[in-house]
């Protein structure tokens, strides 16, 4: 995780490296930036908000600001993409009296987020999700502390007014799912999808696309795929991008159940791979040959591969090592220097926190 702090005030600044500290100490990758003319020693100086916001929002799962909130809207309204693409952010007055959670609350995490730097600041959380003051199942909340990712965001917005007026919502799953229900929810399963008496809303888990069980579905999956990449050296992202859209458009697979990269330590500072990793905001991971080599299983060999790099075939061994041995999806594929091939992992089972009166007592 990337998480950066931005203050403008020497006051601020203090807090910042309060914070950066604490969120190093928790192995995340934090860093501090202050505004050049207080020079606060530890932090990372900068003159315009905006240029700085050039080159971290699409880099950082975490935002926090430490200042005037309108200060942090216009930093941050230029980048702004949606619910699923943009990161956490947060933004806290220089005396840590309140920490609001400012943009992608559920889905970026910044309502937790808030709520952790609240404890640590001793500033009083600000959370202005409807759900979350309702004590109401949050579907994004839901997708994001089970791993899912979300099709259709604008759907989010449909289901969560239906629940906040009083009403219900459908609920099915493809994957097993353990704890209570919430009592907004109705449990469906694929035969009575024709059942007149079904809710109009409702929510469908489902690594495939045609599950239109409810007449306004929120279209939720699970992020089950990696992609092992082997790549000449140099190649730049476009082609590593252009190569894996169409292996994903060729198999029917959609982009958002991506969970990582993976390739060979050889490849570990790619700018292209990193590039592409970095746009998709997922891990990329690397092995050894040596590791790759013991990956179980039939590959697509090269002996040019294995001269070069020292094992035989590096996109599926990378694929299925990465996917923590799951099942090769998709074989080795190859375009203008980049092979691409696809492993699925198991899903893990789904969990129903008492999410209703959890947040109802906040």
């Amino acid at each position: 995780m990337k998480a950066a702090v931005i203050s403008f005030t020497g006051k601020g600044g203090r807090w910042n490296r309060v914070i950066t500290d604490r969120l190093r100490s928790e192995d995340i990758c934090c860093t501090g930036y202050g505004f050049y003319k207080y020079g606060e020693e530890g932090l990372e100086p900068f003159s315009h908000v905006r240029e700085l916001m050039e080159s971290l929002f699409s880099s950082c799962d975490l935002l926090l600001f430490i200042g005037a909130a309108g200060i942090a809207v216009r930093a941050v309204a230029p980048f702004i993409r949606g619910k699923a693409q943009d990161p956490a952010v947060l933004v806290m007055d220089e005396c840590a009296h309140h920490v609001i959670s400012l943009l992608s609350g559920h889905l970026g995490g910044a309502n937790e987020w808030c709520r952790r730097i609240a404890l640590l600041t001793g500033a009083e959380p600000v959370i202005t999700t409807a759900t979350d003051l309702n004590g109401i199942f949050a579907v994004d909340l839901f997708a994001r502390e089970n791993g899912l990712a979300v099709r259709n965001t604008e759907a989010i917005r449909e289901v969560s007014g239906r629940l906040l007026h009083g009403g219900k919502a459908g609920f099915y799953s493809e994957i097993p799912w353990e704890g209570e229900l919430p009592s907004s929810l109705i449990l469906f399963s694929e035969k009575e999808k024709e059942d007149a008496r079904k809710p109009e809303y409702g929510i469908v888990i489902s690594a495939h696309a045609d599950k239109q069980i409810f007449p306004i579905t929120c279209f939720l999956a699970p992020r089950d795929l990696t992609v092992g990449i082997g790549s000449r050296k140099g190649i730049a992202r476009e082609e590593i991008t252009r190569c894996l859209n169409r292996v994903l458009e060729e198999n029917g697979l959609w982009e958002g159940r991506i969970a990582r990269l993976a390739s060979v330590s050889l490849k570990r500072e790619e700018p292209g791979i990193q590039e592409e990793a970095l746009a998709r905001r997922v891990p990329f991971l690397t092995y050894t040959p040596e590791e790759l080599e013991r990956v179980p299983g039939t590959f697509h060999g090269s002996s040019f591969v294995e001269k070069t790099v020292g094992v035989d075939n590096v996109c599926e061994r990378a694929a299925v090592l990465g996917s923590g041995g799951g099942e090769l999806l998709v074989g080795k594929r190859a375009g203008s220097g980049v092979t691409v091939a696809i492993a699925r992992q198991e899903v893990p089972t789904l969990h129903f926190a008492d999410t209703e009166k959890e947040n109802g007592q906040l």
